[in-house]
């Protein structure tokens, strides 16, 4: 038998398994009886009253998709006038062919004006064709921002940086 075997096997194992097992299933149960209940004042309400509070409080995101809802949802409300567009090559913004599609680009009157690009792995953005792309920008005048999904993301943050980069 191994060290593990011997570990997992004996009874202050099991008690401790047991245990925690025990609290991980009270816990779940008393969030189930908030959620059932529509007048009780338990955790989960108080959490979301709280969130509505505050931006600032959202939760963060790692995932793509709520990003890019995040995004569209602040180009829809804060930038009327603007359209977004998905899978941008970089041709399009008259650069050379990087062999690279921004996530996202922000037009105005059929004109670009911003690029904006999510990006998966935490050291992407100091890839070659990264720096291209914004440097693309950079020398046809046009904002640009990428958004690193292994960090929180949060709309006020979305927005704080779109409005930089997006002139009035």
């Amino acid at each position: 038998m191994g060290f593990f075997d011997k570990l997992l096997n004996s009874k202050e194992a099991k008690k401790l398994v047991g245990s925690v097992v025990d609290n991980v299933l009270d816990y779940v149960g008393e969030n189930a009886k908030d959620v059932l209940n529509p007048n009780s004042t338990g955790r989960l309400q108080k959490a979301n009253a709280k969130s509505a509070v505050s931006s600032d409080e959202e939760d963060c995101c790692y995932s793509a998709s709520v990003v890019g809802k995040r995004i569209k949802k602040i180009i829809a409300e804060n930038f009327s006038d603007c359209e977004l567009r998905e899978n941008i090559a970089s041709r399009e913004i008259g650069a050379d062919d990087l062999s690279w599609k921004y996530t996202y680009g922000v037009y105005r009157n059929g004109t670009a004006i911003a690029m904006i690009n999510l990006l998966d792995n935490p050291n992407d953005y100091k890839r070659k064709n990264v720096l291209q792309s914004k440097a693309a920008c950079r020398e046809k005048e046009i904002g640009y921002v990428h958004f690193l999904l292994h960090l929180p993301n949060r709309s006020s943050y979305i927005s704080e940086k779109l409005t930089e980069i997006i002139p009035a």
